[in-house]
Formats: structure tokens, C-alpha cells, sequence
């Protein structure tokens, strides 16, 4: 992948989660790395193809650190651990996730890229899952409801917390993601 393509994934990325999606324009990008809009069409003909190869870019991470933890050998605490600390780097650095980001343009979104997301959301779901389900079964994890909806939940209160804490100055994110471990405590 050329440096200028990777460059204007990420800084597209970056846009989409503090600006969101329909604010932001190829305007935006040419100017912040100095370079034309020709040059932004060049490597993404069109919004949709950005929008697009940003989701399947954050798949791709995911899936990376997802395999990294297991050859690791991660337990199912750490892997919790590495996935919460993910929205605590996104609080730090007031963003929202990609999914939280995209989530409010959903309608607005071509229907490539509202598939990538979909399919984003679904391997996240699916493997916190999973996690879920291995730590319950090995008495690590307590919880009463069903892995599925236990893993609706935490990321439901992850993303809101996001959200919540742009609008509310003082809004305690520490507590919320402690809260998600605490939960699961035997």
C-alpha cells in the first residue's frame, strides 16, 4: 500500500471519529496533507470506496489483535482487558469507535460500506462472544444472561460512554469500563 494511500486512510479514519462521516470532505483531506483533491480521487474514487476501505482497515486490525492475543496465549481477562483499554485509548484521544462513528450515518452510508460495517460489528460481537461464553464455561467470567446479550451489553455501555462523555464535562468514563469487568467478577 503507497504512503499517501495509508495516509489518507488514517487521516480519513481520524475524521469519521471526531467529525463523523457526512462532515468531512475530500476538501479536508487534500488540505490537511497538502495535495489535491485529484490526488484523494486518485486512490479513492469516491467517498464510498474511503468510507469503505477505512472499515475493512479496522477489520483487519481487529482480526490482528484478536489472533496476536490468542498465539500470545492471552486467558480470557487479558483479551477483556486489551478490548476495554481500546475505548479507553478512544476516550483519551476524544474519539468515538468506527462503529459508534459510523453507527448515527448509517442511512446515509452506500450500501458497500454499510456492509463492511455490519460485518465489523459482527466479528466484534461474535468474538466478545465467544470470550464470554470460554470464560464462563471455565468459571472465570460470572454473569446471569446469555454470552449474547451480556456482549450486546458491554459494548452498548462502551459506545454510549463514548458518546456521553462528549457531552458531559465531567462524565466519570473510568467508572463505566470498570463497572464492565467488575460485572464479570466470580
Amino acid at each position: 500500500m503507497s504512503g499517501t494511500r495509508e495516509k489518507i486512510i488514517e487521516l480519513g479514519e481520524n475524521l469519521i471519529r471526531t467529525k463523523g462521516y457526512n462532515a468531512f470532505s475530500y476538501q479536508d483531506i487534500s488540505t490537511e496533507l497538502g495535495i489535491k483533491n485529484a490526488a484523494v480521487h486518485y486512490y479513492f474514487p469516491s467517498k464510498e470506496n474511503l468510507g469503505t476501505s477505512i472499515v475493512k482497515t479496522n477489520i483487519q486490525r481487529f482480526e490482528e489483535m484478536t489472533e496476536n492475543m490468542k498465539s500470545l496465549g492471552f486467558d480470557e481477562w487479558q483479551q477483556l482487558d486489551a478490548f476495554v483499554k481500546i475505548y479507553v485509548k478512544s476516550h483519551r484521544e476524544q474519539k468515538l469507535c468506527i462503529v459508534g462513528s459510523l453507527g448515527p450515518d448509517y442511512n446515509t452510508l452506500s450500501e458497500t460500506t454499510r456492509a463492511e460495517l455490519v460485518r465489523m460489528t459482527d466479528i466484534i460481537l461474535n468474538w466478545l462472544t465467544g470470550l464470554l461464553t470460554s470464560g464462563k464455561a471455565k468459571q472465570v467470567f460470572s454473569f446471569g444472561e446469555e454470552p449474547r446479550v451480556k456482549a450486546n451489553r458491554i459494548i452498548t455501555n462502551l459506545m454510549a460512554s463514548l458518546l456521553l462523555s462528549r457531552i458531559i464535562e465531567k462524565f466519570d468514563f473510568k467508572a463505566v469500563y470498570q463497572s464492565v469487568t467488575e460485572e464479570l467478577r466470580s
